[in-house]
Formats: structure tokens, sequence, C-alpha cells
């Protein structure tokens, strides 16, 4: 089943805030065998939170909202969905009653006349009860399509997609068990344009995981993904993939998924029964960092030194 993802809200435009909810999402959608296909980010405006989820419907069968339920005038995401499905907005006494309890059990009573707008849905929407906050979540059908409404509030957003959202879309999924998975081979010492050119002609063997390329400071990842496949089958070829790039990559290819290069390396020095000592001057304590993260690294790192100016290489260094 297809998912898309609009997160609402100006301070994501503007780079205020990182969107960790829409990570969450990912994962969780990806454990779950929902295929997230895209992801939109628009301000808090009724008419581009609007045309957002209208092309969304015309993609996918399932949209997630986030953001845009709390009880300030910036927060329009019920207006502009429930505009476009020509839904009144009214207001639900459960969720009043829900909020005015709230209020009276922290203290916070009288409540504040703005969270009594958190109590009004569109009509017809199924309310998801949020017990960590204030605004709930809102589940919507209409033609065949299921808009899901959450707040932006990343431990409330996540609360009712694991508790409310992800067992719903589970039931309706049915026995059609599948996973979307990944894993990674780990690469160092090889640049990502030399790795291509190395697996590139051998990716077709992969079928039918995808290969993916994740570049950084410490190396390249080489991610391959199952997609839809029952949880066995998926597992399988995951296996067998990470061994046939292992094999393909050679020595480069220090670890997999999580392995971090710093426990290979202390691995390595043990089994010579040797140890490790740093001198350290740009870094500035960085590399030492790194290696005493790992735990039992005191068995082989025996220490270092941070020399930074000239005077103090030569003095301490020689």
């Amino acid at each position: 089943m297809n998912v898309e993802l609009v997160t609402v809200g100006t301070e994501l435009l503007l780079g205020l805030t990182v969107d960790t909810n829409g990570a969450e999402i990912g994962r969780a959608c990806a454990a779950d065998g929902l295929r997230l296909v895209r992801r939109a980010t628009v301000g808090d405006d009724v008419d581009a939170i609007r045309d957002a989820v209208s092309a969304a419907m015309a993609r996918a069968p399932v949209v997630i909202t986030t953001g845009g339920l709390g009880p300030t005038r910036d927060d329009a995401t019920k207006l502009a969905i429930a505009g476009l499905f020509g839904r009144r907005v009214i207001e639900d006494p459960e969720v009043l009653r829900a909020l005015e309890e709230r209020a009276r059990r922290m203290g916070r009573w009288p409540m504040a006349a703005s969270n009594r707008s958190q109590a009004a849905v569109p009509d017809g929407a199924v309310v998801l009860p949020n017990p960590r906050g204030t605004a709930p979540g809102l589940w919507l059908e209409h033609d065949a399509r299921i808009v899901i409404m959450l707040p932006g509030v990343p431990r409330e957003m996540r609360g009712l997609l694991h508790e409310e959202v992800l067992p719903r879309l589970r039931q309706r999924m049915g026995d059609a068990v599948s996973v979307v998975r990944s894993r990674a081979v780990r690469v160092t010492g090889i640049a990502e344009s030399t790795l291509a050119d190395l697996v590139g002609p051998r990716e077709d063997e992969l079928a039918p995981l995808t290969l993916a390329y994740l570049p950084s400071e410490a190396g390249v990842d080489l991610r391959l993904t199952a997609w839809a496949l029952p949880p066995d089958a998926a597992d399988r070829a995951l296996a067998a993939g990470v061994g046939r790039l292992m094999a393909l990559v050679g020595a480069p290819a220090y670890g997999e998924d999580e392995t971090d290069l710093a426990a290979v390396v202390l691995t390595l020095l043990r089994q010579r029964g040797a140890t490790l000592a740093v001198a350290e001057s740009c870094t500035g304590g960085m590399l030492g960092a790194r290696i005493t993260a790992v735990p039992g690294s005191s068995d082989v790192f025996v220490g270092g030194e941070i020399t930074y100016a000239n005077e103090v290489k030569s003095t301490r260094l020689g």
C-alpha cells in the first residue's frame, strides 16, 4: 500500500525546525510493509495544505499529514482538509470533555478559550485519542482514499502513529503481510565513483533488491532494500545480497548495518596482540574519543596526546 506524507509548518520551510516526524513515519511505514513514496512540506496556509493533500490523494490511497492541529490561528490543517472534502467542521462533545478534564488535571482551569478550537473536527472524521497532548488525531475517508491528520509535536505524533494509525492500516491490509526492509554494507577507503564502477555492472544480479550509494565522511554505505516482500523472503534476499556485495567489494567492505569502524579496528588489534596510542593535532581529541566510545577499548587503547601548537608538538612528540 502506497502512502504519501504532507508535513505542515512554516518553521519547517524556514529551517528553524528539523522534520524528525518524516523520518519516524518513513521507518514505521517500511517496517509495516507500507511504501512511503513521497514527502511534501508546506507552510501554515490553507490553500497550500489543500493543494498538497489533493495532489497526494490523486496518487496514493493513504495520505498522512503532521502539524497544523493546534489551537492557534496558524493551525490550518483541519480547515483545509475539511474544505477539500466539502465537510463542515463541528464541535465534538467527547473531545471537548477530554480537553476540559485535561485542563483541570493539569491545573489549567479555566481552560484557555483557544483550546476549545481543538474540539472542532471535520464532520464524519474518526477521532484518534491523544493522551499525550490536546490535539487529537483525525482519520477521514473520502472516495476510497484515507487522510490521516496527526499533530506535529513528535512525542504526540509518535504515540498516535504506533498506537492508532498503524494498527488500523494493518487491519486494512489483512493477511497480505509484507515488509520494506533494508540492510547496508559499510565501505571505507574507496571513493563513491570508484565503488560505482566496481559494483554497477553487477547490480542486476541483486534483483529484486534495489541498491543505493550513501557517501559520508566515514566512507560509503551500500544500502540494499527489499520492497513489499514477505518477511522471510525479504530477510533471505537481503542476506544473499549482502554476501554478494561483501565478496565483490573485498577488503574495503569492513562491516554490515551499524558496524562501527573503530570497533573493527580494535578487534583486529586484539587479534594481533597489539596496543594503540594516538597523537592528534587538528582533530582535537576526536580520534581518541571515537575509539574510547567503544565498550572494552581499554584493553587495546593506551592513551594519546593532543598537541595543537607547534612548540607542543616539538617538546612532547619530538
